[in-house]
């Protein structure tokens, strides 16, 4: 039987406002969240997708505001960059929380986020490395397993000259290796390397769930379209190869994304989308 598309809406606000909350948990932000979700913290994600859910969970922009004042040195900013310009694809955000420069009390409500924490093995890896490209490429290797630098750039919202520019210093200092084949360059991180970061592969990549949430709300549940059925399954139809790219990219169920006609693709998709749920 197919979910209404109103209960379909309702179920994506409240999974990416609740993977929001336990990224902040994460982070160092306190919240009143009773668990954390099964993602590994993510800065950038939950400061960009926080400007926009904060429109169903107010509290959010205010806790991203404090968390990057008090852990600006956490922060990638060039990626936040990136990152933002993928959600302004689809819609107008606020004005970035980290260029804003005005005096701010500190809230005793936001610490420093716990590097040994399985969740924050980007924040231990940006302790180590800085916020930096490097850090990016070490976390997707370790997490990821063997990548190009195409991959890890799409994949981390990345410069890709960048990526491939740290890809071969890491290489050259042994820490990764490479295998290379007529069509691409391949690397891996060093076993010996690895082992010094004990972690627990998480299933959920928070900023394509975000992201995938996002398209699906403003593109295809939007209230101007949710009341007419047929007007929602052709803007799901319109929008399938995003659709699928970006549910992909946030998780893997073994699922199909797809559909002869708009019902069967709709159908997929919230099937897909409640599969990444239960992930979480």
């Amino acid at each position: 039987m197919m979910m209404h598309p109103k209960s379909f809406k309702k179920l994506v606000i409240d999974n990416a406002v609740g993977i929001l909350w336990s990224q902040w948990v994460n982070l160092g932000a306190w919240s009143r969240a009773e668990q954390t979700m099964k993602c590994f913290s993510d800065p950038e994600s939950a400061i960009t997708f926080s400007s926009y859910l904060c429109k169903h969970e107010k509290r959010l922009q205010k806790i991203s505001m404090d968390w990057s004042i008090v852990n600006l040195k956490y922060i990638n900013h060039s990626r936040l960059k990136r990152l933002r310009k993928a959600v302004t694809d689809h819609i107008e955000l606020p004005v970035d929380a980290c260029e804003v420069h005005a005096a701010t009390t500190s809230s005793k409500y936001i610490t420093e986020p716990d590097a040994r924490d399985i969740s924050n093995l980007l924040i231990r890896l940006r302790l180590i490395f800085g916020s930096t490209t490097r850090a990016e490429v070490i976390f997707h290797l370790l997490t990821k397993g063997s990548a190009n630098s195409n991959q890890i750039a799409t994949h981390r919202f990345l410069n890709q000259k960048a990526v491939l520019l740290e890809l071969e210093k890491l290489a050259k200092a042994g820490v990764l290796e490479e295998k290379r084949s007529a069509r691409e360059r391949l690397f891996s991180v060093q076993r010996d390397f690895a082992r010094l970061f004990e972690f627990e592969i998480q299933p959920i990549s928070s900023p394509w769930f975000l992201l995938a949430s996002l398209l699906i709300l403003e593109e295809c549940l939007r209230y101007e379209l949710i009341e007419d059925e047929y007007l929602v399954l052709s803007a799901f139809m319109d929008h399938r190869r995003r659709l699928s790219e970006y549910l992909l990219r946030a998780g893997s169920c073994k699922l199909p994304i797809s559909g002869s006609t708009a019902y069967e693709l709709y159908e997929s998709v919230t099937e897909y989308y409640t599969c990444l749920c239960t992930l979480l």
